[in-house]
């Protein structure tokens, strides 16, 4: 397969590793080679040129802090980028993976939220992300647009982005500061694993499947409160400091995921627990001599 990768990262450059590790041809567009998913001119001399099997939309301003400061840009990013990616696919009969997140379901009632549920994104980030999805669909009934959306659970492991909560939770550790934990903690998340999703992202490439929207996630509901007790018992630190602050705004309560769907398209599941995860993170520190998640 030749394939367009839009976007590096933690977990886009594994995805890369591994279609190229199978022999597949990947391209890369991304803001460190000089190019902008806005930039429409350079977006369709890309897909055009490169006559793709498939063109995977990873770029976008995904730290919620980021994007709640700026929503004019995360917008523009997200939305703006996704239409330029979005119409060149269309215009070239290129299947398009759409790197979406189970953010979506928000503070559904529905749960465990599979990909009929009802959708009820808590902020603005989730919000944009449901927004491209249908910009997708509407490309797909007008246009024929062949796509694959794929809603990705909240992901941690080696080389996580620090702002995510497992990393800031080791971080305040390792510094010897007393972990935050936003309102009571009680908020659940289904944390997958880095090599799981990044499995399922290749699963979903190599899948004839589609126009279809998939849950790419573990099914392994937890609290953040449970999950600091994971690190601190991984870091042998069982009774650390907890400090409980003011709880997030468009703060989604609970999340829980029916990943059936991806078991039974793609043949894939998550096989990593959040314990057995929370390990391999502080034995690939370990490992490479670091003292903290940057």
């Amino acid at each position: 397969m030749k394939l367009l990768h839009i976007g590096l990262g933690f977990i886009g450059s594994r995805v890369i590793d591994k279609l190229e590790s199978a022999g597949h041809k990947v391209d890369v567009f991304d803001l460190s080679f000089g190019q902008d998913l806005r930039d429409r001119e350079q977006v369709i001399k890309m897909i055009a040129g490169g006559r793709y099997d498939g063109v995977i939309l990873m770029a976008a301003i995904a730290d919620l802090n980021v994007f709640e400061k700026d929503p004019l840009l995360g917008m523009d990013v997200n939305i703006s980028g996704l239409i330029n990616v979005a119409d060149a696919c269309s215009k070239t009969g290129t299947k398009l993976y759409f790197i979406s997140t189970c953010c979506v379901y928000g503070n559904t009632k529905d749960l465990p939220s599979d990909e009929n549920s009802l959708v009820e994104p808590s902020e603005v980030y989730a919000a944009a992300k449901y927004a491209g999805e249908w910009i997708i669909k509407g490309y797909h009934r007008s246009y024929d647009l062949p796509y694959a959306i794929l809603r990705l659970a909240t992901v941690y492991g080696p080389t996580m982005r620090p702002a995510l909560a497992p990393a800031v939770f080791i971080n305040q550790i390792k510094k010897g500061q007393p972990i935050t934990v936003h309102g009571a903690g009680k908020q659940t998340r289904t944390l997958t694993y880095i090599d799981d999703l990044v499995d399922g992202i290749v699963a979903a490439v190599y899948s004839p499947v589609v126009n279809e929207t998939i849950n790419i996630s573990s099914e392994e509901e937890r609290s953040v409160n449970e999950l600091v007790k994971i690190i601190c018992s991984a870091m042998e630190q069982p009774d650390w400091p907890i400090e409980h602050i003011n709880d997030r705004k468009g703060q989604t309560t609970r999340e829980k995921i029916n990943a059936s769907k991806a078991k039974k398209l793609l043949h894939w599941q998550a096989k990593v627990s959040l314990e057995q995860g929370i390990k391999k993170t502080l034995q690939w520190m370990s490992e490479n001599n670091l003292t903290i998640i940057s």
